[in-house]
């Protein structure tokens, strides 16, 4: 009985001890990533489509709804007939939250990532910024600019893409689209898979305690 009572009893302090971890092992705040397609502009989507990821960092603090170093990665590719990638490069790299603000003719909700870039060269010319807006014309889309992912793409939002290049001397290429879909990316099925155990171990612990007090009734 003791044996019996020593197992029921220690096996919801385990289960509690290793929900309370989850939050200290997600404290740092950790990236979120997400995927997104597209085209670019003057070539259709079949001939040169355009992939890419990016992440951010949802813990950072900023001000004004600028959020400085609150970009850690992003991939570009831009498919088909140009066949070339562009990646993250350690810089100013931020997000910024503007709402209701004027901005190109008329008040905007946006949200933009900035970052800085990398990748080999393109004929003569190099990359070095790479940025992706979603707008919201007419505003009303966020009720705050606190650090947040992008809104879904619908009807009423719109999202760009730019990678900035240059040559030795300085001069300027750009390309630039439009984007069709942006996902977050799903967990990986370990860590939901840990948490349903968690949630098992959790409900194991509770009817254990349940049939202990009733077999004092």
């Amino acid at each position: 009985m003791l044996k019996q009572l020593l197992r029921r009893r220690f096996i919801v302090p385990v289960a509690v001890l290793c929900v309370l971890s989850l939050p200290m092992a997600g404290a740092q705040a950790a990236s979120i990533s997400y995927s997104f397609t597209g085209s670019i502009d003057g070539i259709s989507e079949a001939l040169a489509p355009v992939s890419g990821t990016f992440q951010f960092n949802p813990g950072m603090a900023g001000s004004a709804g600028v959020y400085n170093n609150a970009v850690t990665g992003f991939t570009l590719n831009l498919g088909g007939i140009v066949g070339y990638s562009s990646t993250f490069e350690a810089g100013a790299n931020a997000i910024t939250i503007s709402q209701n603000k004027p901005l190109g003719g008329g008040v905007v909700d946006r949200w933009a990532l900035t970052s800085a870039a990398t990748g080999g060269p393109l004929g003569d010319f190099t990359p070095f910024s790479f940025d992706l807006r979603v707008d919201h014309p007419g505003g009303g889309l966020f009720t705050t600019t606190d650090l947040q992912g992008p809104p879904s793409l619908n009807v009423l939002t719109t999202g760009r893409w730019r990678l900035f290049l240059e040559d030795s001397t300085g001069n300027p290429a750009v390309f630039l689209g439009s984007i069709s879909s942006l996902t977050a990316v799903p967990l990986p099925p370990a860590v939901v898979l840990f948490g349903l155990g968690i949630i098992s171990l959790v409900g194991l612990g509770a009817g254990g305690l349940r049939n202990l007090r009733g077999s004092r009734i």
